[in-house]
């Protein structure tokens, strides 16, 4: 379980930093901000800020949320892939005639 957890944790973590790079890049290159623009625009651009962060917040959950779920399934396969124990030792074999 521990394996599972930490490999949940670090996946998280590294989706969630992927989806910050990627998500402005992303949501510029899918999306357009559904508010007017222009020169009756350019001092008030508070609901195309407040538009763009919703979208960026939204894109960091999903992203952390999908790497704990590859982390839960990377660690469920490293769980299943555990070392055999070593077999136990072979006490020597006495030689013939000793302990007599």
């Amino acid at each position: 379980m521990r394996r599972v957890s930490i490999s949940a944790l670090v996946c998280a973590l590294l989706f969630g930093i992927l989806s910050s790079w990627l998500g402005p890049k992303m949501i510029a290159y899918w999306y357009a901000p559904p508010v007017p623009s222009g020169a009756a625009s350019a001092f008030n651009c508070t609901d195309a800020v407040a538009w763009a962060m919703s979208k960026l917040v939204l894109t960091q959950i999903v992203g952390s949320l999908g790497g704990a779920l590859i982390g839960v399934v990377i660690g469920i396969l490293l769980a299943r892939r555990k070392a055999e124990p070593p077999p136990a030792p072979v006490a020597p074999a006495k030689p013939p005639g000793a302990g007599k």
